[in-house]
């Protein structure tokens, strides 16, 4: 094996280590070869003129390569920077995303180990980040959407959430004689994009699967507190022109279909 390696890496060489006759305008080079145990072979060359110089090959031998194993592209970490890059592309569903993601974000370390937001955690959200995020949806959807449009609806339906979803269109009417609604299959049924037939208050989404209790928090958190002022002035205007008071409708009873519903919110 060594001789095999000394001719493979002499051959190549052979006008530059096999020419020993002294002339005299070159030196004279003399070629030592070393074997050991490991199968490398060395040369070491002598010259009257300089150092000593030592390579070495090893056969057959090659080091590997490491190999970086493919790893899909991670998504990008949350903040207002991305959500109002995503709304200004008209990407609500990755803005709808990027906004249940800052949520967890902001509720703190405990809801980012779980991977969702207890109600009870809304309060440790700053009302300076709630309201940017709700100004950004407001500003891309020119005021359709937002957590200050749908509390305001949220209001108007008088804090009932059944009545509530069906008014941002969470829950879509059935074809059938009597008036009956079902939750909508998310994703694919929601409306990801903004057209006059899409439901003002549509987005973002709040998942209600553990109840209603985060959604009404979010809605009577102290950065919407300004926009509930403004509200009552506007309806206390309304009730001095109609001459009707929000609460005559109080003993309204609701309909039939509401009081035989029963809540699911699955999305």
């Amino acid at each position: 094996m060594a001789n095999a390696s000394l001719q493979s890496f002499l051959l190549p060489q052979h006008h530059s280590f096999l020419n020993t006759g002294t002339h005299d305008s070159s030196p004279s080079i003399v070629l030592k070869l070393t074997t050991n145990t490991s199968s490398s072979v060395s040369f070491r060359l002598f010259s009257n003129i300089s150092p000593s110089v030592t390579t070495t090959s090893t056969p057959n031998s090659s080091t590997p390569t490491p190999v970086t194993p493919a790893t899909a592209d991670t998504p990008p970490a949350p903040s207002l920077d991305l959500l109002g890059r995503q709304l200004a592309a008209g990407d609500y569903r990755q803005a709808d995303e990027t906004t249940r993601a800052l949520l967890i974000d902001l509720a703190g370390e405990s809801a980012r180990r779980r991977g969702y937001v207890f109600f009870s955690e809304v309060q440790f959200i700053s009302a300076e980040d709630l309201r940017a995020i709700d100004e950004l949806w407001r500003e891309h959807s020119n005021g359709k959407f937002g957590y200050s449009v749908q509390r305001r609806l949220w209001e108007k339906s008088r804090r009932d959430f059944t009545r509530f979803f069906i008014k941002v269109g969470w829950m879509k009417k059935l074809d059938t004689e009597i008036e009956q609604y079902n939750y909508r299959a998310f994703p694919d049924e929601f409306i990801w994009e903004m057209n006059d037939d899409t439901p003002e208050g549509h987005l973002p989404l709040t998942n209600a699967l553990r109840g209603t209790q985060l959604l009404g928090n979010i809605f009577s958190h102290p950065a919407f507190e300004d926009s509930q002022e403004e509200e009552t002035t506007e309806e206390t205007d309304a009730a001095a022109t109609t001459g009707q008071n929000k609460d005559d409708n109080k003993g309204r009873e609701r309909p039939k279909f509401m009081r035989d519903f029963k809540p699911d919110y699955s999305f």
